[in-house]
């Protein structure tokens, strides 16, 4: 039987999975990172000129269960500004590295915002490189379009309980997800599958 084509949250968890694997190949996130951390949120968005005015784009956040594996995806839109961005359309990936349990629980809300409810600084670059000093949240991004010096400080994460619901079958919400409370549906482990493939990587 051939596999099914993704949509909702199945289909962002094969984005993050695509998005993860590249930050690794590419050597930029020390693998310790990854290992230690709390949970990961990982999106792709697009920024427009303010000529063009617009942002959006979507990802999932797991995080780390006390025994030690992950719990499921929880899906959020994400809402940024144009701000510095002249001409074109900017369109960026971004893996947030939560090393904190209350960086956490800050995906459970029903919306805040990076930089303001949620600290965040620039990650410690290289597969091996050393980690010195833990900041609640490490952010890592690329970007595809012209604009430069990206910075993720004024990013809105919302949670979106539709996908979540049409993914789990039932209505949920974020913090019973990131709390290990709901499973992923039979039907969807092909989907989050490649997502647990790559986090073996590098643990």
């Amino acid at each position: 039987m051939g596999s099914s084509k993704a949509s909702g949250l199945a289909k962002d968890c094969e984005s993050a999975a695509k998005t993860l694997k590249t930050f690794i190949d590419e050597g930029n996130v020390p693998k310790e990172a990854i290992a230690n951390a709390q949970g990961l949120a990982i999106f792709s968005g697009f920024r427009a000129a303010m000529a063009f005015a617009g942002s959006g784009g979507s990802g999932i956040v797991i995080a780390r269960l006390p025994d030690g594996s992950w719990s499921p995806p929880s899906a959020f839109s994400v809402k940024s500004g144009g701000i510095g961005l002249a001409y074109g359309l900017d369109v960026y990936d971004c893996l947030c590295v939560l090393n904190t349990k209350e960086s956490v629980e800050a995906y459970t809300k029903p919306e805040m915002e990076l930089g303001t409810n949620l600290a965040v600084a620039a990650g410690p670059v290289g597969a091996t490189a050393q980690i010195k000093e833990l900041k609640p949240v490490w952010t890592y991004t690329r970007t595809h379009g012209l604009y430069g010096g990206l910075t993720v400080d004024g990013t809105s994460i919302k949670e979106r309980p539709e996908r979540n619901a049409e993914f789990y079958g039932s209505k949920v919400t974020a913090a019973q997800i990131l709390h290990g409370e709901v499973q992923a549906p039979a039907e969807a482990f092909e989907h989050t599958a490649k997502l647990v493939k790559v986090l073996q990587l590098v643990e």
